[in-house]
């Protein structure tokens, strides 16, 4: 997993949601948030034959959701505001040996656009060990100290850091959305197996739709990280 203070990624949260079977509870959290309005017919994931398979059927809903989740987290990734989960992810390593999510021992919240402050009144103790886990994080920021409050000043999107982050969507992003599809079409294909044994020709037409609904879905994702990308250089620093 990877973590940066602007245009955080959970990378393995597709793979998670694949995993433990949240697409429906993470679409719906999706769509109340706002970010989108109306549903978008995919012809390139419905075009197949199949209507009768409901294997098929299956793959199509789960790989729509999957496309759902990515562009969510694209829009996180690549917004210009402070993620607060970057912050309240890190884990630190208190007095008593015990790791826990920084959330879990004080208040992360935003005091301004470019300032987090993190509020440790109910767990005093904890600050001098969750002061050094944010300097040892891959935030890169340097918390400072005032009673029981940590401030963290966040500087303004740079030219390097656009870069980083459109690489970042190309490289390690287009490949957790890929292994997230991958593991849909490796659970559907072994169902089909076993859903169709006595019928051959009819596994062999479903796994050629399974492959057609993952190519499609990697096309419509790199699509959409491409032009995710564009827009970030084009911007101005």
């Amino acid at each position: 997993m990877f973590r940066l203070v602007r245009g955080t990624l959970a990378a393995p949260r597709l793979l998670q949601i694949v995993r433990t079977g949240e697409f429906h509870q993470a679409t719906v959290a999706f769509k109340k948030k706002g970010h989108e309005k109306k549903k978008v017919h995919n012809p390139n994931l419905t075009s197949f034959s199949g209507d009768d398979n409901p294997v098929i059927q299956e793959t199509t809903k789960e790989m729509q959701r999957i496309q759902e989740i990515l562009g969510e987290e694209l829009a996180r990734h690549f917004s210009p505001k402070i993620d607060i989960r970057s912050f309240e992810e890190v884990m630190v390593k208190l007095e008593t040996g015990k790791e826990k999510p920084l959330s879990h021992i004080a208040r992360v919240s935003l005091k301004s656009p470019l300032m987090v402050m993190i509020n440790f009144q109910d767990n005093p103790t904890a600050i001098k060990a969750a002061k050094l886990a944010l300097q040892k994080s891959n935030l890169s920021v340097t918390p400072q100290q005032e009673g029981v409050v940590l401030y963290v000043n966040v500087p303004p999107m740079s030219k390097q850091r656009r870069e980083q982050m459109a690489a970042e969507a190309k490289g390690r992003i287009l490949n957790e959305y890929k292994k997230a599809l991958n593991e849909v079409y490796s659970k559907s294909d072994k169902k089909s197996s076993q859903e169709f044994a006595t019928r051959p020709d009819e596994a062999r037409k479903t796994r050629q739709a399974l492959l057609n609904l993952k190519h499609a879905a990697e096309q419509r994702g790199l699509q959409l990280i491409d032009s995710k990308r564009q827009e970030l250089l084009k911007q101005i620093v």
